[in-house]
């Protein structure tokens, strides 16, 4: 309830400061770069919210895991906040939520936190694998 609150709260806040154009939907198939940042927003948004919810278990090692791997790859999700925020909302930054919003990803997982014991004790191992290496994986997207 309180992030679907936030979620509305930064919609509305969006709002008030636009003479805006209607959000744009859907993958930008012929904006390789677009498509590109919109794919790995995709991953940051899944691994945010496996990231938290493991937190909010008191999985500590899983938790580091993930602040470890925001430090490693903050300059890769910083560039594709500012890409997305300026295509889907002509600003530089906007709340990571909005972008959520814009892409229609779902603000929580489908499970709750008691059962992930097991994706959360594979995050850490999976968070260093290659496919979790987001400038490797935006380099990789814009080839395809």
């Amino acid at each position: 309830m309180k992030r679907a609150i936030a979620v509305m709260g930064a919609a509305l806040a969006l709002a008030a400061h636009g003479e805006e154009a209607p959000i744009p939907s859907g993958y930008e198939f012929d904006e390789p770069s677009i498509l590109a940042q919109q794919l790995l927003w995709g991953v940051v948004h899944g691994v945010r919210l496996l990231g938290m919810a493991c937190h909010r278990r008191g999985d500590t090692v899983a938790a580091q895991a993930y602040a470890d791997w925001l430090d490693r790859q903050w300059p890769r999700i910083r560039a594709a906040e500012g890409d997305l925020s300026r295509h889907y909302f002509k600003r530089d930054q906007v709340p990571m939520e909005a972008i959520d919003s814009a892409l229609k990803l779902k603000p929580a997982l489908d499970r709750p936190d008691a059962d992930l014991g097991e994706a959360c004790a594979s995050l850490p191992e999976a968070l260093a694998a290659p496919r979790y290496d987001l400038e490797r994986y935006y380099q990789e997207k814009l080839k395809q």
